[in-house]
């Protein structure tokens, strides 16, 4: 598993202006996402953090040099469900903390579609549920590169239409 870096300098992080528009692969129908903290469907059980799952990359939030919010994202694959976790970092106790964030059952549902999804769907939960912002940079690529997650910020802050890929 790939441990998130917090860079330090603009020169370690990933492009940031000029990045295409992404095509989001289509949301299969259906798609029941249960998503939000200390949400979880029936029948999950989760450990202290996850197994064998796929970095997606970490996003900052910088709001003053008091007050910031480093998050990363990975995506795992359960016994029935793909998981969406946050790994955030507590720069008050100097370490990263595991949180699930999301949830859909993997039947009929690809990686690409639940990373993509989850994610859109969790963002628009924070922001509704704790006025979430746009995101400030992209610190790290994963799975999901700059224009990937460009794309999902789009879908989340720009109140585009669900969608807008070629697999529509």
């Amino acid at each position: 598993m790939k441990n998130p870096s917090i860079p330090m300098s603009p020169d370690q992080l990933p492009q940031q202006r000029i990045v295409p528009v992404a095509s989001i692969p289509a949301r299969p129908n259906p798609f029941d996402a249960v998503v939000g903290w200390n949400e979880k469907p029936d029948g999950v059980v989760l450990a202290n953090g996850p197994s064998n799952s796929e970095y997606l990359g970490q996003v900052e939030w910088a709001w003053s040099r008091m007050n910031n919010r480093v998050d990363a994202y990975y995506i795992s694959r359960g016994r029935s469900h793909w998981m969406l976790w946050l790994y955030s970092y507590d720069d008050n106790w100097g370490k990263w903390d595991w949180l699930p964030i999301g949830y859909v059952l993997r039947k009929d549902v690809s990686l690409d579609q639940a990373a993509f999804h989850l994610l859109i769907d969790y963002w628009r939960w924070d922001k509704e549920k704790g006025d979430l912002d746009h995101y400030h940079w992209i610190n790290e690529e994963g799975y999901l590169d700059a224009s990937q997650w460009r794309t999902i910020a789009l879908q989340v802050w720009n109140a585009a239409p669900e969608g807008g890929g070629k697999d529509e």
